[in-house]
C-alpha cells in the first residue's frame, strides 16, 4: 500500500493497517503503531481530492479560490470550535489569567538571541530546545509526546479507578485488556512457553526444534492469516480507489522488519545496525530455545533473504503516482502472475468464512514486487523460507512475553534509533496496548471525562468528524464493536492473539459491505489529525484539541496559528500531488485536463526542489518522499491565516500578550512554530529522512514560512536573508 492516510504526523499514534516493521513508532518512547481498533483495524485508506481545477488560462484565479474555499472552512470549523471574541477596547493587553500564563510559556520557548529572519524555528524554538533535553529512553521529545503522555495519564486514571463500573461491555473489556498487561509476575512466570506453544501448533521451527517441511501454505496461512503478521506482502481490505462506495481485497509489497529498505541495501553506512539485528534475531531465538551453534547461521540466511526482499521493494518516493501502481485483476489473475502460492487457497482462508472464486477481484499495488517475490519463494530453501515465517510470527507477538524480550529489543532501540535503556513504567506500555486492542472503547472513557461536548457541534460536511464518532457513547453499539472479542484479566499472551484473529474476522466482514461513513481511522485519544480520500473527510480527534494546538480562552492568534494550521493542513491534502489524483466522489482516475495538470507539476517541482536542498546533520531531505506533506504545511499555513485575517476582518483586532512584544500577525507564525519544537537523536532523525513522509520538524517551519509572503512582510524580513532566499514556492 502506498499511503494509508494523509495525517499531521508529529509521533502520535497512527491508526493503519497492522505491520511488523520495526519503526520509531514502535519504540518505547511513542504509543504503539496503529491504535488499531477492530472496526478500524486491518483497513488501508488513500486520498482522494475535489472538483475545482479549470484550465491552464484560468490557474491563477483557481489558485486563488481555492486558497479562499480552504480560509473559509476553516473559519466555519474555527467558530463551531468555540472560537469566540468578547472585545473589551479600554484594554490593548490581555491580563486575564490564562493570557498571562499563555505569554509565560511562549517567552521561555523563544530565543531572542536570533533574528526571526536569520532562523524562526531557533527564535521559536531555541528556549524550549534548551529547556527539554530528550527525556531517558527517548529518542525524540515533542509537543506531540508530550500530549500523549499526557493523554495516557488520565486514561491510567481511568482504568486503575477501583469504582471502575460501566454499563458497557467493551469498556470493562478495555480494563480487563489493561489489567492483564500489567500482570507482571504472571508474564514472569510463564517466560517464552505461551511462544514456544504457539510455534509447536503451528508446525515447529526449524531454528528451535522439529519442523513440518512440506507444509509452506499452512504455516503462511497461520502466520499471516490468523496471527495477522505479514511477511512478504501485505492483505487487508479497504475501499477501492476507483470505485469508493465499495470494498475490496488489496495487496501490497511487505515484509521487512527494519524500518526501510535502505537500512539493507546501504550496508556499509548500516553496519552497525544490521548487526545489532543480526544479534538481536539471535538472541530471540536463543529465548525460545536455539541452539547458540546453529542459530546463528540460520538467522543470517534469514536476514539474507530480507536484504532480497528489500532489493525488490519499490521505495516510498518512487510510489507516488496512485494511477501507475493500481492494479486490479482477479485471483486467477494473480495467481498467474505469482504461482508460488496458491492465492485461492490463502484468501479463501484470510477470508473465512466468505467463499471466495477465481474471479474475485483483488487491486495489487506491487506487480512487479509480487512477480519477483513469487521467484524469490520458488529459489530460497523450504528451511530458510520456514524461518523466515516463524521469525515474522516471532516479531509480531515477543512485546506480549517476559522482560527478556523487552530488553533484548532495547538493545537493537538504541542502535535504531539512538535511545538508551527505556525508563517507561510498565503503566505507560499497558496504556498503549490498550489503545492499540481496544482504542474506541477507551476513548469511550476518554472523551467522557475529558471532551467538551461543544466541541463536537460543527456544521456541514464536517460534521462528525470532531473530537469522536457518536457510537463510542452508545453502550450497545460499542458493544457490537468489539463483540466476539474474548478478554481475559489474567492471560495478556491470550488476549493479544484473540485480538489478531478477531481482526482478520472484522476485515472480512468488511469485504461484502460498503464503506462506512461512520468509521474512524484514529481513536479519540490520538495526539493527531487525517484526511481520508475515499470519503473527503477530515478528522480531528478530541486527543489533539488541546494546547498548544487549541484553547477557548486563548488568543485565536494562537487557535489559528494552531489547530487552525492543523485544520488547513488536512484540508489541503485533497489538493496534492496525490489527492488530486481522486474526483469530486472520491474515485481515483485521470480527470484534470493536461495543461491543468502541467501547470500544477510546474509548481510542485518548484517546492520538491526547495525541501530536496535541505539537510540533517549532512543527510538531503527526500523533497519528492516529502512533497505530499510540504504541499499540505504549505497551503495548510496560508488558508489558516487567510482564515484569521477574515475573523479579524468580522471582528476587530483582539488584545495582545502581555511582555511578549510581538503583534497578534506576529503571534500567529510563532504559535505556528512552536507546535513542532522538538528534539531528536543523530539516529532518529535519520530514520526519519528515509521513513516519513514528512519533513524534519525545523523544515516545516522553515521551509512554510520561507514560501509565506505574509510571514516576511509581518517580520519585514528583506530578499536575501535566510528566511527570504527571494524565490517562493507556491502550489496553493
Amino acid at each position: 500500500m502506498n499511503v494509508a492516510l494523509q495525517e499531521l504526523g508529529g509521533g502520535g499514534n497512527m491508526v493503519e493497517y497492522k505491520r511488523t516493521t520495526l519503526r520509531e513508532e514502535d519504540a518505547p518512547e511513542t504509543p504503539v503503531e496503529g491504535g488499531a481498533s477492530p472496526d478500524a483495524v486491518e483497513v488501508g485508506f488513500r486520498k482522494r481530492t475535489r472538483d475545482f481545477l479549470g484550465s491552464h488560462t484560468q490557474l491563477e484565479l483557481v489558485l486563488a479560490a481555492v486558497s479562499l474555499l480552504l480560509a473559509a472552512l476553516l473559519l466555519g470549523c474555527l467558530v463551531a470550535l468555540g472560537v469566540q471574541y468578547h472585545r473589551d477596547p479600554s484594554h490593548s493587553t490581555c491580563l486575564t489569567e490564562a493570557c498571562i500564563r499563555v505569554a509565560g510559556k511562549i517567552l521561555e520557548s523563544l530565543d531572542r538571541g536570533v533574528s526571526p529572519c536569520e532562523d524562526f524555528y531557533q527564535f521559536s524554538c531555541g528556549g524550549w530546545i534548551q529547556r527539554n533535553p530528550l527525556p531517558d529512553g527517548r529518542s525524540r521529545w515533542n509537543t506531540f509526546n508530550s500530549l500523549w503522555d499526557q493523554n495516557q495519564a488520565i486514561l491510567k486514571h481511568l482504568l486503575e479507578n477501583t469504582t471502575f463500573n460501566s454499563s458497557s461491555e467493551a469498556e470493562r473489556k478495555t480494563q480487563r485488556f489493561y489489567l492483564s498487561c500489567l500482570q507482571v509476575e504472571h508474564i514472569e512466570e510463564l517466560g517464552a512457553q505461551p511462544l514456544r506453544d504457539l510455534i509447536d501448533k503451528i508446525g515447529g521451527w526449524n531454528i528451535t526444534g522439529p519442523w513440518d517441511q512440506d507444509n509452506f501454505m499452512e504455516v503462511l496461512k497461520a502466520v499471516a492469516g490468523t496471527y495477522r503478521a505479514t511477511p512478504f506482502f501485505t492483505v487487508y481490505v479497504s475501499a477501492d480507489s476507483k470505485s469508493s462506495n465499495s470494498n475490496v481485497i488489496q495487496v501490497d509489497q511487505s515484509g521487512l522488519f527494519l524500518p526501510s529498505r535502505d537500512y539493507y541495501l546501504n550496508r556499509t553506512a548500516n553496519e552497525k545496525v544490521l548487526t545489532a539485528y543480526l544479534d538481536y534475531m539471535e538472541e530471540l531465538g536463543i529465548l525460545l530455545g536455539g541452539r547458540p551453534t546453529s542459530t546463528r547461521e540460520q538467522m543470517r540466511q534469514v536476514l539474507e533473504l530480507e536484504i532480497q526482499l528489500a532489493n525488490i521493494t519499490v521505495p516510498q518516493d518512487q510510489r507516488r503516482d496512485e494511477e501507475k501502481i493500481y492494479h486490479k485483476m482477479s485471483i486467477a489473475e494473480l495467481q498467474a502472475l505469482a504461482p508460488s502460492m496458491d492465492w485461492l487457497e490463502f484468501l479463501s482462508f484470510l477470508l473465512s468464512p466468505l467463499e471466495l472464486g477465481d474471479s474475485e477481484p483483488v487491486v495489487v499495488y506491487g506487480t512487479d514486487y509480487l512477480q519477483q517475490v513469487s521467484e524469490l519463494i520458488n529459489h530460497t530453501e523450504p528451511s530458510v523460507l520456514n524461518n523466515y515465517l516463524i521469525w515474522n510470527l516471532v516479531q509480531k507477538t515477543t512485546s506480549s512475553l517476559d522482560h527478556r524480550f523487552e530488553s533484548a529489543q532495547e538493545k537493537l532501540l538504541e542502535t535504531l534509533y539512538g535511545t538508551k535503556k527505556s525508563c517507561m513504567p510498565r503503566w505507560q506500555t499497558c496504556i498503549s496496548n490498550t489503545d492499540d486492542a481496544l482504542g474506541f472503547a477507551l476513548g469511550s472513557l476518554f472523551v467522557k471525562a475529558t471532551f467538551d461536548r461543544q466541541s463536537k457541534e460543527i456544521a456541514d460536511a464536517i460534521y462528525d468528524m470532531i473530537g469522536f464518532p457518536d457510537f463510542i457513547l452508545e453502550p450497545k453499539e460499542l458493544d457490537d464493536v468489539y463483540d466476539g472479542y474474548e478478554v481475559s484479566e489474567d492471560s495478556f499472551f491470550q488476549n493479544m492473539l484473540n485480538l489478531y484473529n478477531f481482526s482478520a474476522k472484522v476485515m472480512a466482514d468488511q469485504l461484502r459491505k460498503p464503506p462506512s461513513r461512520d468509521q474512524w481511522s484514529m481513536t479519540p485519544q490520538t495526539v493527531n489529525a487525517y484526511y481520508l480520500p475515499t470519503k473527503n473527510e477530515i478528522v480531528f480527534p478530541a486527543g489533539i484539541l488541546q494546547a498548544p494546538f487549541y484553547t477557548r480562552n486563548h488568543p485565536k492568534a494562537l487557535n489559528f496559528g494552531g489547530i487552525g494550521v492543523v485544520m488547513g493542513h488536512e484540508l489541503t491534502h485533497a489538493f496534492d500531488d496525490q489527492g488530486r489524483e481522486y474526483d469530486k466522489e472520491g474515485n481515483l482516475r485521470p480527470w484534470w485536463q493536461n495543461e491543468s495538470l502541467a501547470a500544477f507539476r510546474n509548481h510542485a517541482a518548484c517546492m520538491e526542489e526547495q525541501y530536496s536542498q535541505y539537510q540533517v546533520n549532512g543527510e538531503r531531505l527526500n523533497g519528492r518522499q516529502t512533497l505530499g506533506e510540504n504541499i499540505a504545511d504549505n497551503g495548510g499555513l496560508k488558508a489558516a491565516y487567510n482564515a484569521y485575517k477574515a475573523w479579524l476582518r468580522k471582528h476587530g483586532e483582539e488584545q495582545q500578550l502581555p511582555a511578549v512584544g510581538l503583534t497578534n500577525h506576529q503571534l500567529f507564525f510563532v504559535g505556528f512554530a512552536q507546535v513542532w519544537c522538538s528534539v531528536r537523536t543523530p539516529e532518529s532523525s535519520h530514520e526519519g529522512l528515509v521513513t516519513d513522509p514528512h519533513s524534519p520538524a525545523r523544515f516545516r517551519v522553515l521551509g512554510t514560512l520561507s514560501n509565506s509572503r505574509d510571514f516576511l512582510r509581518h517580520f519585514g524580513c528583506p530578499v536575501g536573508s535566510p528566511m527570504n532566499p527571494g524565490q517562493l514556492c507556491e502550489v496553493w
